[in-house]
């Protein structure tokens, strides 16, 4: 049943790409496959941090690292920023999902070799190896399987879809042209400017300059905005017919990184319309601004608390104890911080 969650989500998940996640399925055949997918990375390794019993209790989950990064050349590897980073927990029994996005200018450890910085800088140093891993050490969590896509993926996608109606406020009208007409020419795909604020119905081009509008506000906002796509485009998804979902599969496939295998591959994939998103929050749960070095980052007031607040609200774990790797990581980005 596990293959069915996985190629049910990583087929679609290109509408996520940089912004935007779900858990749709449809029927898939052979035969309509794309003739080019992508190369398969190797799995993450599991996080020797976690205790046995955290391990046993993650069983029932697929835990997926999702990372939208800004590739304008289509490098899905090192030396490219993830401008989103998402974890999907799904609930392999019930098809419930949550998802956590981690602020990307959170200031967390990095790497083995002890450096630490804004977490989006781990891909740009280690690719999705090196993002995976961060995420796995700073959150206690083992990640399964990642997802990597970019810009030009979610617009193609979400056009395929129809796009998707979203209010727009006064203040992101104020900025959003400029960043339509950036993402028209990092993605080479057609589109305009909106005329209004208010309501709008948003195509590919128009749903990413959306998703990665700052600068009138925060990163929280922002990432806001994101989940506010991911939900629209879940229940576009999940109205979508066989033959328009195939195309999404023909088209993004090519363009992504995952460490999914063709062997997760089945002639039909079906039953995953009971996927269902059902929460989504911010990581870290209490933050504030902080100058580490020569860096404006978001930082955790307290680490071992937001991890142990990650794992309630992941795997409902009231009684989680962060492990000693997160405890050692609070302590650093404190005594940074005070200096």
């Amino acid at each position: 049943m596990a293959n069915y969650f996985k190629w049910g989500f990583i087929a679609i998940a290109a509408v996520w790409a940089a912004m935007i996640g779900t858990m749709v399925g449809f029927a898939w055949n052979m035969s309509q496959m794309p003739k080019k997918l992508p190369e398969m990375e190797q799995p993450p390794v599991q996080n020797t941090n976690i205790s046995i019993e955290t391990q046993e209790k993650m069983e029932g989950y697929w835990t997926v690292a999702v990372f939208g990064v800004d590739a304008r050349n289509g490098n899905l590897e090192k030396e490219t920023r993830s401008d989103m980073q998402m974890v999907f927990n799904i609930n392999l029994g019930t098809g419930e999902m949550r998802v956590v996005s981690v602020y990307r200018d959170t200031y967390l450890k990095l790497n083995k070799k002890g450096r630490y910085g804004k977490i989006n800088d781990a891909y740009f140093l280690g690719g999705p190896a090196q993002a995976v891993e961060a995420f796995s050490v700073n959150l206690d969590l083992s990640i399964d399987d990642y997802a990597a896509f970019s810009w030009k993926a979610v617009a193609e996608a979400i056009n395929l879809l129809d796009g998707i109606d979203v209010d727009i406020s006064h203040e992101e009208f104020r900025l959003i042209n400029g960043f339509i007409t950036e993402t028209v020419e990092s993605t080479g795909i057609g589109s305009h400017h909106l005329k209004k604020e208010g309501m709008n119905h948003l195509d590919g081009v128009q749903a990413v300059a959306y998703a990665r509008l700052r600068k009138m506000d925060t990163d929280f906002k922002r990432t806001e905005r994101q989940r506010k796509v991911a939900d629209l485009v879940i229940q576009k998804a999940r109205e979508a017919d066989l033959g328009t979902l195939n195309k999404v599969a023909s088209v993004v496939l090519p363009q992504i990184s995952t460490s999914i295998g063709m062997k997760d591959i089945l002639p039909l994939i079906k039953n995953a319309r009971r996927f269902h998103l059902t929460a989504s929050e911010g990581f870290p749960y209490k933050v504030k601004d902080a100058m580490i070095g020569e860096k404006d980052c978001v930082v955790p007031i307290d680490m071992v608390d937001s991890v142990k607040h990650l794992h309630q609200f992941l795997f409902d774990d009231e009684e989680y104890q962060p492990s000693e790797a997160v405890k050692e990581i609070g302590k650093i980005i404190k005594s940074r911080v005070s200096k």
